[in-house]
């Protein structure tokens, strides 16, 4: 028995080594690295983040002065990570555009967080960014799963993508635009039915406490956040409303802004799904957003209202 114990210690001691060894190895890596990964052109002083919702709705290409750097499936938890890095790499942003619609602190962004898949696929990407806050939280969670991403390939990945990918696929790995000329909408809209609206019963005081964080980092580093809805089909029925939204967030944030593009009147074959533009779709709005942009609409006192009037226009 005490031969047993004392194999089994010496299994977790070597596991926990090689766990951490990897892991400092790849951070050293990826940190070389980072420039690549982050650092974008002077001219883009402002940057897109969230899920695939602006992944796939802002297509940058085609937007002057902004780069989206959003990631499909990707909590608050791991944007900080994100945003962090893109702070320190680039000194000249501005402003940022952050996705926020009330399912994104619900309890789905938990699986998002600390569930297998999604914790391995965004271990991947920003354990050399992590804290010890972080793990301390994925710990607590998740504690066998997180042991068994550590256990895997996660580390022998990882270096495949540093070592093979060139600047540009690097980065996209992290986040970006994402294309996609496809579209379920045809086939399947006598199978969608209208959402109910969102119960705050939903809602994850964890994600909730994610966006806070995420907030006040760039509130200390003195980067301007507008909030954003990206366009929803009507399908996904009625949303909260920007005021709810943001007063959900508590007096310290009430003075936001937020820059509802639900409405957005994108036709049936320009979404991908319900959820999200495609290619077709994405391509049009965002020479409608750019237009925006270029409009001086970041130069006007009621932006919220301008981008109404403006949807109200193109209706």
């Amino acid at each position: 028995m005490k031969k047993f114990l004392s194999q089994s210690a010496v299994f977790v001691l070597v596991t926990v080594i090689l766990i951490t060894a990897s892991t400092y190895i790849t951070a050293f890596l990826i940190q070389k690295k980072n420039g690549v990964i982050h650092s974008l052109p002077v001219h883009k002083t402002y940057i897109i983040i969230g899920n695939s919702r602006p992944a796939l709705a802002f297509n940058d290409s085609l937007i002057n002065n902004v780069y989206n750097f959003s990631s499909i499936a990707e909590s608050y938890f791991y944007t900080y990570l994100k945003a962090e890095q893109l702070i320190k790499a680039n000194k000249h942003i501005d402003g940022v555009f952050l996705e926020y619609n009330m399912e994104d602190i619900g309890h789905k962004r938990d699986d998002w967080t600390w569930g297998k898949g999604m914790m391995q696929n965004n271990n991947i990407k920003y354990s050399y960014a992590m804290h010890s806050y972080n793990y301390k939280v994925l710990l607590e969670k998740n504690p066998g799963d997180l042991l068994a991403v550590y256990s895997g390939q996660i580390f022998f990945r990882q270096l495949k993508n540093v070592m093979l990918l060139d600047s540009a696929a690097l980065r996209s790995f992290y986040g970006g635009y994402f294309f996609d000329e496809s579209s379920v909408m045809n086939s399947t809209m006598n199978k969608i039915s209208v959402n109910q609206k969102y119960d705050l019963k939903n809602i994850s005081s964890f994600q909730k406490g994610q966006l806070l964080r995420l907030l006040d980092l760039f509130r200390n580093n003195n980067i301007k956040v507008y909030l954003i809805r990206s366009p929803l089909h009507f399908t996904n029925g009625k949303q909260f409303s920007p005021e709810t939204l943001i007063g959900y967030l508590g007096e310290r944030n009430k003075d936001l802004e937020y820059l509802d593009f639900n409405d957005y009147p994108a036709k049936t074959d320009e979404f991908r799904d319900p959820a999200h533009l495609n290619s077709r779709g994405s391509r049009k709005f965002s020479i409608f957003f750019n237009q925006l942009l270029n409009d001086g609409l970041l130069l006007k006192k009621n932006k919220a209202q301008v981008v109404r009037n403006e949807l109200s226009r193109i209706q």
